[in-house]
C-alpha cells in the first residue's frame, strides 16, 4: 500500500499511473516523471535513463508493477524505479482513490441535508440543480489536484463544509442557514462541467473558457424559471444566491469576480477553505514520516508540514473514550 511507504528502502507496489511525462537530464537521455496511485494515495517516481521507445510504453490509465528504492527527495518520499511492467487487463477501479463514505451513504447525507431546508426560493433552486447533476455530484472529484481529487470527492467535500457550517451556526444565529447551506450545496456544482470524468479528470473546453464560477451562477437563473421563482419578488434571494457562488473563492487574486460581502458568504468562504487546508495538512502527514516534515505544499503557502510522532493516535484515543461514555450513559463535555 502507499500509504506506508514512508520510510527508505526497497519496494514493490502494484498501482494506477495517474501522470506520466516525459522529460530529459541535462545530457539528454530520456526518463519519465510519474504519479503513481492505489486506493490508500499517491505517490511521486522517476524512472531514469530510458529509450524514447521506452518512454511511449507508457501512459496514464495503466495499471503497472513498479519496483525500486524509496527515497526521500527534499522531504518528499519517492520511488526511483528499476522495473516498471504494465498488468494487462487489471481492472483500474481497484486502485483509484474513493471518498472516505460510498456513494449510497454520501446520498442519503445529501437527501437528509436538502430535507433540513425550509421550503422557498433557496431549497427550490438548489433541488433543482442538484437533482439535474445528482449522478455526477456524487462521483465526480472536487479538482484535479491539491484537495479531494478522487472519485466521489465533490460531494464529500460539499457535505463536509455543511458539517462543519452547522457546527458553527450555534454561535452566530444571525446566519440564514438556507442561504448558507444552498450555497455550500451549489457552490462547486458546476466542477461536474468543469472536468471530464470522476477518474482522471481534465478540464473540458467550457471548463478552461467558462469556468465552474461563471457556470453555476448562469444554472441559478435557469433554475429560478423552472421552479417559479424568476419574478420581481423573488429578486433579491436569487441575487444574494448568486453572489454565494460567485464570492466563493473569497477574493479577486483566487478566481471570484466578487469578494464576500454578506457573512454567510464569508461562511462559505472560509469553511471551504478550512475543509481544503485540513484535506491537503493530512495528505502530506499521512506521506511523511513520523517525526519529520514533508515537502513543501504549495497551495499551504509552500509550508512545510510536520508529521507527529503520535499523529492519528490521540484522534483515536479521544473518540474510543467518547463511544466509551455514551455506551455508559455518560455525557460529553
Amino acid at each position: 500500500m502507499i500509504k506506508d511507504l514512508n520510510q527508505e528502502g526497497r519496494a514493490r507496489l502494484r498501482a494506477l499511473i495517474t501522470k506520466c511525462d516525459t522529460g530529459r537530464t541535462g545530457k539528454g537521455t530520456p526518463y519519465l516523471s510519474l504519479t503513481l496511485e492505489d486506493k490508500t494515495g499517491q505517490l511521486d517516481a522517476k524512472f531514469w535513463n530510458l529509450t524514447e521507445e521506452q518512454t511511449r510504453q507508457y501512459k496514464a490509465g495503466q495499471v503497472v508493477e513498479a519496483s525500486g528504492d524509496i527515497i526521500l527527495h527534499r522531504n518528499a518520499v519517492q520511488l526511483r524505479v528499476r522495473h516498471l511492467d504494465v498488468v494487462p487487463d487489471a481492472d483500474i477501479l481497484e486502485f483509484v482513490r474513493e471518498a472516505p463514505a460510498d456513494r449510497d451513504t454520501m446520498d442519503r447525507m445529501l437527501s437528509r441535508l436538502l430535507e433540513s431546508m425550509n421550503p422557498g426560493v433557496c431549497r427550490d433552486i438548489t433541488c433543482d440543480l442538484i437533482d439535474q447533476r445528482r449522478k455526477a455530484f456524487l462521483t465526480w472529484p472536487a479538482a484535479t489536484k491539491n484537495h479531494h481529487n478522487y472519485v466521489g470527492g465533490l460531494a464529500w467535500h460539499t457535505l463536509s463544509m455543511a458539517k462543519a457550517a452547522d457546527a458553527l451556526l450555534p454561535l452566530y444565529p444571525f446566519l440564514d442557514r438556507d442561504l448558507l447551506m444552498a450555497g455550500i450545496l451549489l457552490h462547486d456544482l458546476g466542477k461536474t462541467e468543469e472536468l471530464s470524468a470522476p477518474m482522471l479528470a481534465e478540464y473540458t473546453s467550457e471548463g478552461n473558457l467558462v469556468g465552474h464560477i461563471s457556470m453555476t451562477a448562469g444554472w441559478i437563473d435557469e433554475a429560478a424559471v423552472r421552479t417559479g421563482h424568476a419574478g420581481e419578488e423573488d429578486k433579491e434571494q436569487r441575487m444574494l444566491l448568486k453572489h454565494m457562488v460567485l464570492s466563493h473563492h473569497g477574493k479577486l487574486e483566487f478566481g471570484s469576480p466578487v469578494m464576500p460581502m454578506i457573512p454567510e458568504a464569508e461562511m462559505l468562504s472560509l469553511v471551504d477553505d478550512l475543509d481544503a487546508r485540513m484535506f491537503m495538512m493530512k495528505q502530506s502527514m499521512d506521506a511523511t514520516a513520523p517525526g519529520h516534515f514533508g515537502p513543501r505544499v504549495f497551495a499551504l503557502d509552500n509550508r512545510m508540514i510536520y508529521r507527529p510522532t503520535q499523529f492519528g493516535e490521540q484522534a483515536s484515543a479521544a473518540a474510543d473514550n467518547g463511544k466509551e461514555k455514551r455506551n455508559d450513559g455518560g455525557t460529553q463535555a
